[in-house]
């Protein structure tokens, strides 16, 4: 399921469903998923580094019939949510230079140009690097969020 959305999302740098396996049962990461009445909507997947204070943003997307509904802001929100959880004080990530709909969501909710990676990803596009510093509290998702388990990547 997640390894199909990941698959249909990305044309390459793909999380594959090893890595995905490591992530849902070994990593230090929680991945957070989108779902309704049995049907994976998205998900986000944070990474988590012992002795600092700021969360990874990893991998996210939206299954392509729920594109443009707010599943990827109440991932993004439940992120921030979850990072905070974790005393997390910041939540940072990479994106295309040309995805022009993921740097619309994160610069709409506060996050900001701080450094860019030349030629990061596989076919030679660079990378933005975006940050939010996380205070207070974040507001509770939309939807009913849950993690997910290693089996159900397929």
């Amino acid at each position: 399921m997640l390894a199909a959305i990941e698959e249909a999302s990305f044309a390459g740098d793909r999380v594959s469903r090893r890595s995905f396996r490591h992530l849902l049962s070994q990593g230090n990461s929680v991945t957070l998923i989108d779902a309704a009445a049995g049907e994976i909507r998205g998900y986000l997947t944070l990474l988590f580094r012992a002795n600092t204070a700021r969360a990874r943003v990893y991998t996210i997307a939206t299954a392509a019939a729920w594109k443009g509904c707010g599943v990827a802001a109440a991932l993004v929100r439940a992120a921030e949510q979850a990072a905070l959880g974790r005393g997390c004080t910041a939540l940072y990530l990479e994106v295309r230079k040309d995805n022009v709909a993921s740097i619309g969501l994160f610069t709409t909710r506060a996050y900001r140009v701080f450094g860019q990676y030349e030629e990061y990803y596989e076919d030679g596009m660079a990378a933005w690097r975006l940050e939010k510093i996380l205070t207070g509290s974040a507001p509770a998702p939309e939807r009913r969020l849950a993690t997910f388990s290693a089996k159900n990547i397929s």
